[in-house]
């Protein structure tokens, strides 16, 4: 019939929209029949509590098979060694409270502190043996001679319900992680194409220019994340690891000049004497890069779609070199000036797209996988360093609250005599996932706090009024299915994904009942109070002690502007070691940062460009020690580089006089351009072109004293 089609199409209800797609449905009921099927080994089994079995399947409902492998696998060791320490808390400790609670608050921090300073899955094994400790600690002390019992049940009831997790992930209409990766790296590597020629066309507004920025990041941090699980899971992608990793950098450094080149083009004038024999050498080179950059956004992300792509960015930057070298021979014979700008921005288009090129190179190596070489684009490894110190002090404030958090109410706990003290324990560890590696966890806690609430009110009408209609496993299987099904249609629809996830978690762990059927609504109403009274707990304490990421980002300043630039401003390293360095510090906080917060955006800002300064500084150093600059001029522009280099490695520790100091960089810029304005080099010499080199970097430091001021004044101020 005309007009059909075969892709599921979601169906959207008036009041409550609801995405019922073939494939939502179905990985709904693939979800509802793994958790039933945990449940039902769980009584098999005959364990206590066999409702940890059926809400572990929910806990782990991932995006892809990768993902639930991964976060099973981290769950599992983080229980397994929890539950070991918890039984050897109480072994020590149990006849002696002071001790259990102090033992207790030193296992949290220690947790919670190593969690704040990973990241991913790897965060939530911390996450989740902290929990599974301090339920371990507090059960066993409450009744030593049957600790084992709560340990190894709790770990057999979780391993069942990732075993059933995990096979419903594999064998039922998987989804796999590194088949999303490679999606996404394909879509990201367009975008990125088609950013960069934003970037270089005139007249581009601000407002879509900045949108298109913020939607090819919002990319690179989910790539980032699905990188760490998608090498977990296909082994094909292992040795991919290092061109995933510089994928990542290649991202974040196109990011970076493309915004310098479109702050630079936004603010170029041509005219005046040599004006039209400027622009007819760049117009050209930066219209050919333009079509080049689109033709790539639009070309298939392929080995031949790639080794194409590399050869058209190759061929337009040869343009652009030729253009370069084209202005070069006008140097003496236009003003020093325009000659600079134009300058600059052939440059920066030559480096945008060779980093294009580098991502292009590192993005085919994870394409194929079969792929046996890998790009060699620079320095390999891990992150840089820059961000461990300042890690490990909020690491340290985050453990410090949990651990709070943890006393203060194991005091209300022991000056109330509270029946449910084990219940509030269990509510304020959950609550504390929601407090780490954020900077607002009210944002994230309070939804997550209504949604249990509600699913405690709707397992204990289930508990009244339903479950004692119920007769043997048959009946309590069909109902959850029932019930289950509907819910993960709920948690396949984005609108609705996280507060349904966390409405089901905790409505399967009140709802599903223990072997020996003996609903006491009572009971429930106690425990479920104890349960939102700890989470309330938990946020209050966050509210009152908050953790945010601010340490990390100050420092990550304080590195890239007194450490990294001085040494690129000396010659201590590479420049292009140095500018990585700086990118790499990007890329430890960018998962924190929210590009609608005005702070967030000016740091992202400022350390993009800090990266692209590393790289001029450098080109400065070069001029200066070029054997054809005139010596005068070679004498002021090391005596300028040398009081710059001091100017930026005593910025960080200034708090009184910022502007002093900032001035006094803006001034020595100057009186280095002056210098070179100064000289009447033969036009077409090699000294011209040594000094329209030097010129043209000291016009993108110039912009950036003046257009990324605010990040230069952030960071003590944030």
């Amino acid at each position: 019939m005309a007009g059909t089609t075969d892709r599921p199409v979601p169906v959207a209800w008036p009041v409550f929209p609801l995405e019922v797609s073939w494939r939502n449905l179905a990985v709904s009921v693939r979800l509802a029949l793994a958790a039933i099927c945990a449940l039902a080994i769980a009584y098999w089994l005959e364990l206590q509590e066999p409702q940890w079995a059926i809400l572990t399947v929910y806990l782990l409902t991932q995006s892809s098979a990768g993902a639930a492998f991964a976060k099973g696998a981290f769950r599992l060791l983080g229980t397994v060694i929890a539950a070991a320490c918890g039984l050897l808390i109480v072994e020590l400790f149990s006849q002696n409270p002071i001790l259990l609670v102090g033992a207790a608050v030193l296992w949290i921090f220690a947790c919670y502190y190593s969690a704040t300073r990973m990241s991913n899955f790897a965060a939530y094994g911390f996450m989740l043996a902290g929990y599974t400790g301090l339920l371990v600690t507090f059960q066993g002390a409450a009744d030593p001679s049957g600790a084992w019992s709560v340990a190894v049940n709790r770990a057999t009831e979780i391993a069942i319900g990732i075993g059933c997790a995990s096979l419903a992930n594999g064998l039922v209409m998987p989804v796999y992680a590194g088949t999303q990766l490679r999606g996404l790296l394909a879509k990201t590597y367009g975008e990125l194409a088609a950013h960069a020629a934003l970037a270089l066309k005139a007249g581009t507004p601000v407002e879509a220019f900045m949108r298109q920025r913020r939607d090819v990041l919002a990319k690179i941090v989910k790539f980032d994340a699905l990188r760490s699980f998608a090498v977990f899971e296909a082994r094909e992608l292992r040795p991919d690891a290092d061109a995933l990793r510089e994928a990542l950098r290649e991202s974040l450094a196109t990011v970076a000049a493309a915004r310098s080149l479109y702050l630079r083009l936004a603010d170029f004038r041509t005219g005046g004497a040599g004006g039209e024999a400027v622009t007819a050498h760049l117009l050209p080179a930066i219209e050919t890069a333009i079509a080049t950059l689109e033709r790539v956004s639009r070309g298939p992300v392929t080995h031949a779609g790639l080794a194409s792509s590399r050869a058209d960015l190759a061929r337009a930057r040869r343009r652009l070199a030729a253009s370069g070298r084209d202005v070069e021979a006008l140097a003496g014979s236009v003003p020093l000036a325009l000659l600079a700008d134009v300058t600059l921005i052939l440059r920066r288009s030559t480096k945008m797209l060779r980093e294009l090129s580098l991502l292009a190179l590192a993005t085919g190596a994870v394409v194929d996988s079969a792929s046996v070489s890998h790009p060699r684009a620079g320095r390999r490894g891990h992150p840089a360093h820059g961000g461990r110190r300042a890690g490990r002090r909020e690491a340290l404030l985050q453990g410090t609250r949990s651990g709070l958090a943890v006393l203060i109410f194991c005091l209300f706990w022991y000056a109330t005599e509270w029946d449910q003290g084990i219940a509030g324990i269990t509510g304020l560890a959950l609550m504390s996932y929601q407090c780490v590696n954020t900077d607002d966890p009210g944002k994230i806690g309070w939804p997550y706090f209504r949604a249990v609430i509600a699913a405690c009110f709707c397992a204990y009408f289930v508990m009244a009024y339903v479950y004692p209609w119920l007769e043997g496993f048959g009946m309590l299987a069909t109902f959850l299915l029932l019930v289950l099904v509907p819910l993960g249609l709920l948690i396949g629809t984005p609108r609705f994904g996280a507060s349904a996830g966390t409405f089901t978690i905790y409505f399967v762990a009140a709802a599903a009942t223990a072997n020996v059927y003996d609903p006491d609504p009572l009971d429930f109403a106690n425990f479920c109070t104890g349960l939102v009274f700890g989470m309330f707990v938990c946020l209050m304490v966050a509210r009152l002690i908050p953790v945010t990421a601010t340490a990390t980002r100050r420092h990550a300043y304080q590195r890239a502007i007194g450490v990294l630039l001085p040494e690129a401003a000396t010659g201590h390293r590479p420049a292009r070691h140095i500018g990585r360095d700086i990118v790499d510090l990007l890329a430890s906080v960018l998962s924190r940062l929210k590009l609608t917060v005005n702070g967030d955006e000016i740091f992202l800002r400022g350390m993009l460009a800090s990266a692209s300064s590393a790289l001029e500084l450098g080109r400065l150093r070069q001029a200066a020690a070029d054997p054809a600059m005139p010596e005068a001029a070679r004498a002021e522009l090391d005596q300028g580089i040398s009081r710059l280099a001091r100017v930026l490695a005593g910025l960080p520790a200034v708090r009184q006089g910022r502007e002093a100091q900032l001035q006094e960089g803006r001034e020595t810029i100057r009186q280095m351009w002056l210098g070179l304005e100064r000289l009447a080099p033969a036009p077409g010499s090699p000294a011209a072109r040594a000094v329209l080199g030097a010129a043209s970097s000291l016009r993108f430091l110039a912009d950036r004293f003046e257009l990324d001021q605010a990040f230069l004044q952030l960071a003590l101020t944030d």
